[in-house]
């Protein structure tokens, strides 16, 4: 009796450990394989959970030794883009400085009481 209930133990443990070691697919050495920072393939800095589209497109590529740009992680994904490198760039000339913003003393003070009186999130 006692003899089943250890094996009973071991095999409760093992399933638990190997249901919780199944979840986890993010590996550091993917990082080092890779060169780039988890946060390139996880939307969480820290690695694991959602992909960003570059990372869908590695994973969907069969994981290669780089992780595509985003320009080709797209394409890989079936997403087309039409741009105009232009349409980004400002002409020479054309910006001029934002405009100061004036704020009265009693302003300013209602804003510091504020943050005084903020606790955090």
């Amino acid at each position: 009796m006692k003899r089943l209930w250890v094996v009973w133990v071991l095999v409760v443990g093992a399933v638990l450990v190997l249901a919780i070691a199944g979840s986890s697919q993010a590996l550091p050495e993917y990082s080092a394989q890779t060169g780039e920072p988890c946060a390139t393939c996880h939307i969480s800095p820290s690695g694991g959970g959602l992909r960003t589209p570059r990372g869908q497109a590695w994973v969907g590529s069969g994981r290669p030794a780089a992780v595509p740009p985003l320009e080709k992680a797209l394409a890989v994904l079936g997403v087309r883009l039409r741009t105009n490198a232009q349409d980004f760039i400002a002409a020479p000339g054309t910006r001029s400085p934002a405009p100061s913003m004036p704020v009265t003393s009693a302003q300013a003070e209602k804003v510091r009481a504020w943050l005084r009186a903020y606790e955090g999130n």
